[in-house]
């Protein structure tokens, strides 16, 4: 079900897009493929893990704050289909922030929150771990760009190159994981939210294989929160674990393709999860930011359909796939130059520009939604 609320401001609108939604016109996800292939290495060079504490794998009652975990870092999907558990490990980093009263004789529910490609920002994921908490759900705010190398002068157009929406749904379900050990949450009351570039993570992370493969042995999430996530790109699956799903944006959003995401909800719904999706009308992307409103000139993708190869994890525009695919064999960095070379399909799809920022109208909106889904979802 879809529906719309008025708010005053209209704003002009955008977000972001499968690589980058870079305001650099050199965005090296969208060259084309014969720059990539003649003039560039066969490595895109990546920063190097940090030198993070050993993580922990199981969490104590009083356990809060910043937490260290174990996560993998597969870059692309084939690393997914095809032996994710060889993966090495590494230490993940996230802030588990915990209602007042939540303890082992008092279980609480929990959210996932997943940042946006921007990183962490000022109003936005601690405080809506906060919003949870007084409403008694604990968060789990996990930073997927940190323990892969991305720092606070990292220019934005390489953040997507170093982190992957793939390593983003391997992150999504560590956290799942590491949650359901923690005495004072409720292991069958665990659900993601995430904003943007987080927020496709969380519809990707509906799909039923990836429960099978990184959510074994635990309960999968039980509820699903994408906040103004564009819908260009899918699994090239259509299962999901039945967990039902809320979708907010603003119809200002040039990002957010409304009848390609209703096709998308229709096929999810098909395959048994419940979707209610929300449009605000007049909103464009990330209202719930400090910053105030401007016209970032990043990217979107638009007429375009991204997608998987639901059996070697090839990357596909609109069904084709490019020349540059990665092998089992490949390291992160050679991963992420065949990445870079995806150009040559997604060129033609890219507009560009659109609005963000604070909004407080569509921000109130947005949270009764989001508190109104998880108090029923949830039963509390």
């Amino acid at each position: 079900m879809m529906l719309k609320y008025r708010i005053g401001l209209v704003l002009a609108a955008g977000c972001l897009s499968f690589n980058a939604c870079a305001p650099d016109k050199t965005n090296i996800a969208t060259k084309p493929a014969t720059d990539v292939a003649v003039d560039t290495p066969k490595e895109l060079p990546l920063p190097a893990f940090p030198d993070y504490p050993a993580p922990q794998i199981r969490l104590a009652e009083a356990d809060k704050g910043v937490i260290y975990y174990p996560i993998k870092s597969p870059y692309d999907f084939s690393r997914i289909l095809n032996d994710y558990e060889a993966l090495d490990t590494h230490t993940g980093k996230a802030v588990l922030v915990l209602p007042e009263g939540a303890n082992a004789q008092n279980p609480v529910p929990a959210m996932v929150i997943l940042h946006g490609s921007g990183g962490i920002k000022d109003g936005r994921e601690m405080e809506y771990a906060r919003l949870f908490a007084q409403n008694g759900i604990a968060s789990f705010v996990v930073d997927y760009y940190a323990p892969r190398g991305v720092v606070q002068t990292t220019p934005y157009v390489m953040k997507t190159m170093i982190t992957t929406e793939v390593d983003i749904m391997s992150d999504a379900y560590s956290a799942l994981k590491i949650l359901g050990t923690h005495p004072a949450i409720d292991a069958r009351r665990i659900g993601v939210t995430g904003y943007s570039y987080g927020g496709m993570a969380t519809r990707y992370v509906l799909d039923d294989r990836l429960q099978s493969i990184m959510g074994q042995g635990v309960p999968p999430f039980a509820l699903h929160m994408d906040i103004y996530g564009p819908c260009h790109q899918t699994l090239g699956h259509s299962g999901t674990t039945g967990a039902p799903y809320l979708a907010i944006h603003g119809d200002a959003d040039n990002s957010v393709d409304p009848d390609l995401c209703q096709s998308v909800y229709k096929d999810m719904e098909a395959a048994g999860t419940k979707v209610e999706s929300h449009v605000i009308a007049g909103a464009g992307h990330a209202w719930e930011n400090d910053a105030p409103l401007r016209e970032f000139e990043g990217s979107y993708v638009r007429g375009c359909q991204f997608s998987f190869h639901p059996e070697t994890g090839a990357f596909l525009v609109d069904g084709k796939s490019s020349r540059f695919q990665p092998a089992p064999e490949m390291t992160r960095p050679q991963r992420a130059m065949v990445r870079a070379g995806l150009g040559e399909l997604a060129g033609s799809c890219l507009g560009k520009g659109y609005t963000v920022g604070s909004n407080p109208e569509a921000d109130k909106i947005s949270k009764a939604l989001q508190l109104e889904f998880m108090t029923r979802i949830f039963g509390l």
